[in-house]
């Protein structure tokens, strides 16, 4: 049934053995810890860093579809997010109360267009207050549905991480995501048809472009500098490298760069060097890892040595700094089970929830 969205739910979606099993989701999902928000995070591979005071929490609103995902996402403070981007899907934010400091891809929030890309590297700051949708869809859909020179335009927008939109489009496109947010969780039982999963990609699909692809917008973004492409290509390496063993040189080689140009485009894109970016997604992986295991099941020592980290005072000095509580904290630490994080629809309309 194409790309599963969501960890906990894989085998709800793909369960279409004709016996009334749901094709997709629709529900709320609200996270209280970084930690457990990342750990739900899928399909992004992401790193959340809490910047203000206060306590952390997001509430996701979404739709979940074998080939789209679609969700409103409410900051209660800001943070700063790291990712890789879905593999094999375009992703569009939608603005609809942006903060201040709120910023994608490191440039502040402006009206010139709605913040997307295809499968690459990402840094995002998210104020406080800040409420977005976000919506996601298999590449193949577009080419499935749309003409060329419509896909052509929403790959060459994504690649430059904007694509062209006025204040009233966003304000449309937004009122319009939402309007099939509510629609579907006021009628959760479609989503058990096939048919009826189909058409709503489609719609998603087709109203999207309308929207955005207004019939004068022809204008192609200028092509990605070389220095882009290899940044494109090393996140691409990264994404499907043993982290433990990957050293600049192999990265370099894969990008088709030098290790300057790598840096420069590194800083440019995710505002750290390419070795603290792969030291970053390590430390959260061990950070993840930890909060996972069960009392008695595994040791700090064991589970940083899967990883790759061998100094290990070094790195409870790095993990405490940058975490605020020492690895043996995280891992007596209860874990809250990624079991049924969403809110499941049922033909009734009745919910189930899960608080995370």
């Amino acid at each position: 049934m194409g790309t599963v969205l969501a960890d906990a739910a894989s085998a709800r979606i793909q369960s279409t053995d004709g016996r009334g099993a749901p094709l997709a989701l629709a529900g709320i999902q609200d996270n209280d810890d970084p930690c457990c928000w990342e750990r739900s995070g899928q399909p992004w591979e992401v790193i959340g860093t809490p910047l203000g005071s206060g306590p952390f929490r997001i509430r996701k609103v979404f739709l979940a579809t074998p080939n789209c995902m679609l969700y409103r996402e409410s900051c209660a403070t800001r943070f700063r997010v790291q990712a890789l981007s879905p593999e094999g899907m375009l992703a569009c934010a939608v603005p609809v109360k942006p903060g201040s400091q709120t910023s994608y891809f490191r440039r502040p929030l402006h009206e010139r267009g709605l913040p997307a890309t295809l499968p690459t590297g990402l840094e995002a700051v998210l104020d406080q207050g800040q409420e977005h949708l976000l919506f996601l869809v298999q590449l193949f859909l577009l080419d499935q549905h749309l003409p060329p020179e419509q896909v052509g335009l929403l790959k060459a927008g994504a690649e430059a991480n904007v694509l062209p939109a006025g204040t009233e489009t966003v304000h449309g496109l937004g009122r319009w995501l939402n309007g099939i947010l509510a629609r579907v969780h006021g009628s959760p039982e479609m989503l058990r048809y096939p048919v009826a999963v189909a058409a709503l990609e489609r719609e998603l699909v087709l109203g999207f472009a309308a929207r955005v692809l207004p019939p004068e917008c022809r204008t192609l973004p200028k092509p990605k500098s070389r220095r882009r492409r290899g940044y494109d290509r090393a996140i691409e390496a990264i994404r499907y490298a043993d982290l433990t063993t990957l050293e600049l040189g192999g990265l370099c080689a894969a990008a088709g760069v030098s290790a300057r140009a790598l840096e420069y485009a590194f800083r440019e894109n995710l505002g750290v060097s390419p070795g603290a970016f792969i030291r970053q997604l390590r430390l959260h992986a061990l950070r993840r890892a930890l909060l996972a295991s069960a009392a008695g099941e595994s040791t700090v020592t064991a589970l940083a040595y899967d990883l790759g980290f061998t100094q290990l005072g070094r790195l409870a000095a790095h993990y405490r700094c940058v975490f605020g509580e020492p690895p043996s904290a995280t891992l007596a630490r209860p874990f809250p089970g990624d079991d049924s994080p969403f809110w499941m629809g049922y033909p009734d309309g009745s919910m189930a929830t899960t608080r995370r």
